[in-house]
């Protein structure tokens, strides 16, 4: 029997977050409910964890787990329309617009990388290519961009995110000040992910985009360190990923304490 997996084929992130917290802190002696500001090490070799709400931890071994946030546009309505049509996540959520009409926002990789998830699915899209970001492979990039079910704005501002109960469209702004509404029943804001690496950052190997370097076993380049999930760079922006990743960094970080003695 698995006792340890929740089997469920739909469940709200708030709902499955809830269980799984219920189902560890069974399983602690000690559960401090607090914002990590810093990490240091000691000459011992353990780590002294500086806490936001005042107060010091110190531990043998620290698994950082602390996911990414989502650049935002910060354009009136877009707060509003979170989880109503707007996502941060392509990879995460494009499934749920097929056949609709939908508008990506971005300029990097990511923003490339959802308009290939969508091209299958989605009626149309409207492309509008804010903050550009150098890509790896432009020509793959314009090949993308050349769809036929693509119309690319350049040079346009998203201007605010309008809808009902739901999104029904964005007004974005040209640099001569004319205003157009698209209408659009999905928004993937696609900007990079900022990983949550602050406690860490000055102790650990970090890659050009901020996320934490790892091994196979999930060991950052600070012995004792591990790290799992969306701040890694095996970031996957999925749930059961980052829930493998983790179990795994806590099977390594007890494997170097037994293994250490410290």
């Amino acid at each position: 029997a698995l006792r340890d997996v929740p089997h469920q084929e739909t469940v709200w992130g708030a709902s499955l977050v809830h269980e799984l917290a219920q189902r560890v802190s069974a399983a602690l002696q000690h559960h401090i409910l607090d914002t990590v500001d810093a990490v240091r090490r000691l000459d011992d070799g353990a780590f002294r964890l500086k806490l936001s709400q005042g107060g010091e931890v110190e531990s043998r071994s620290v698994v950082v787990c602390t996911g990414v946030r989502a650049q935002r546009l910060f354009v009136e309505g877009e707060m509003d329309y979170w989880g109503k049509g707007l996502s941060y996540s392509a990879i995460s959520h494009a499934p749920f617009f097929s056949g609709r009409k939908v508008a990506v926002i971005g300029g990097g990789e990511r923003a490339i990388a959802a308009l290939q998830i969508l091209i299958p699915l989605a009626a149309h899209i409207d492309y509008i290519e804010a903050r550009p970001q150098p890509v790896a492979d432009r020509e793959k990039a314009e090949a993308i961009l050349g769809h036929p079910r693509i119309d690319v704005f350049r040079g346009w501002e998203v201007q605010q995110i309008v809808g009902d109960d739901y999104v029904t469209g964005i007004d974005i702004v040209g640099v001569n000040g004319e205003v157009r509404r698209l209408p659009v029943e999905g928004v993937f804001v696609q900007f990079g992910l900022l990983p949550n690496n602050s406690a860490v950052r000055d102790l650990v190997t970090l890659d050009a985009f901020g996320h934490i370097v790892v091994d196979e076993n999930c060991a950052t380049s600070m012995p004792g360190i591990f790290a799992a999930g969306d701040v890694t760079n095996i970031c996957a922006e999925q749930v059961p990923v980052s829930i493998g990743e983790g179990a795994k960094a806590g099977l390594s970080a007890w494997r170097y304490v037994a293994a250490n003695k410290l």
